[in-house]
């Protein structure tokens, strides 16, 4: 028997339809809740609630929203491990490093230039025919001769020569340091560049995940394909589910790995599929619980890019938000005779159908299944 709830448009409440064959028992009372399909979502909300549920542990970027607090000596691991904090700070902090670096060593030899110059009797005139560095007795001169020495450009219209007390060491010792000063931020940038972070990881997976009916099991459901080949070798993805609603201060997050179905080869997109079963943290919810829960549900892809070689992995997060019951992605591979081969369209990679679905948990639809096959044995 159907049932319908008028909208109440001053308290914002939810539209409701409910389907009296696929109710559950609650545990707060012994009578029976109808399942819900909400067709309209509250908007005002507990301020606290909205914070929690919209903070996600991973965003859908693939960025981590965790802080360490109370570390002791938290810059020293910081300074021990440099090149990986250059790795992880943002890229004008990577501009400024490099401008800092490159300024300051200039700035550096070029007073120890000046400083050698100055004791090799450049600074008095009456040495001007015999210098130590000539066409220089500057300290923007020594600046000038000490950047051209590190970025190796050559030499013009000033250079040093053998007169120099410790000269050649410096020159030396200046050569070194600006090869590997260079050689180390030029591959921490390039580093930077083609880590996975920079390309969004949205881009690999599906904005939505839906929920849908597959083989008269229920099924989560996202799509995921790699379009830059950032995990094209040796792909292995992993699901994880994290329920917030049983964190409390004595507490952690508990991650519980969701299995999923065997997938191919990412040529094509794939629609990752994990099969709600008695094994499954979704086992128990409906819709309404899908909307009213704090969860997230956590899609790793990791993988070697056959582009560059590196090992990647990408990541992002569906909440209560992502996910759609009753939905279905729309299909978006198709051959083309006029290019003789196939064609993936992009638009309808992340597109999404309603489709038919029971407005029950998994769980009551199994017990629904073994009734009627009891019932049909009984016949």
């Amino acid at each position: 028997m159907l049932q319908e709830k008028k909208y109440d448009s001053v308290q914002n409440h939810y539209s409701k339809v409910s389907f009296n064959e696929f109710a559950e028992e609650s545990e707060d009372d012994n009578h029976y809740i109808d399942p819900l399909l909400i067709l309209k979502r509250k908007k005002i909300r507990n301020k606290l609630r909205t914070n929690i549920g919209l903070s996600r542990i991973i965003s859908k970027y693939g960025k981590l929203n965790i802080f360490l607090k109370q570390l002791s000596h938290k810059n020293m691991y910081y300074m021990r491990d440099l090149g990986n904090t250059l790795l992880g700070i943002r890229w004008r902090w990577i501009i400024i490093t490099l401008f800092l670096v490159n300024m300051g060593s200039f700035l550096f030899f070029g007073t120890l230039w000046w400083i050698i110059a100055r004791n090799s009797g450049d600074l008095e005139r009456t040495n001007a025919t015999d210098p130590c560095v000539v066409n220089t007795i500057t300290l923007t001169g020594y600046f000038l001769l000490s950047a051209e020495t590190i970025t190796t450009i050559g030499y013009g219209y000033r250079y040093p020569t053998e007169r120099c007390q410790f000269g050649w060491f410096m020159q030396a010792i200046q050569i070194l340091f600006g090869m590997a000063v260079q050689g180390t931020l030029v591959g921490i940038v390039y580093v930077k560049i083609t880590k996975p972070i920079t390309t969004k990881s949205s881009s690999l997976f599906s904005k939505r995940a839906v929920i849908c009916m597959r083989d008269g099991k229920l099924r989560f459901v996202f799509r995921i394909h790699d379009f830059n080949k950032k995990v094209w070798c040796g792909t292995n993805i992993s699901l994880y589910f994290l329920d917030k609603e049983m964190v409390s201060p004595d507490s952690e997050f508990e991650m519980i790995q969701m299995k999923i179905e065997p997938y191919g080869l990412l040529i094509f997109p794939l629609e990752i599929e994990h099969i709600i079963n008695e094994n499954s943290p979704l086992w128990t919810f409906r819709p309404l619980d899908i909307l009213n829960s704090r969860f997230e549900i956590i899609a790793v892809a990791e993988g070697i890019s056959n582009k560059t070689g590196q090992v990647s992995q990408n990541r992002t997060s569906y909440s209560n938000s992502d996910i759609l019951w009753g939905y279905r992605f729309m299909p978006c591979v198709a051959y083309d005779e006029m290019r003789g081969g196939f064609v993936v369209d992009y638009k309808k990679f992340k597109q999404v159908r309603a489709f038919d679905a029971p407005l029950c948990s998994a769980k009551k639809l199994t017990e629904t299944y073994k009734k009627i096959s009891k019932i049909d044995e009984q016949s």
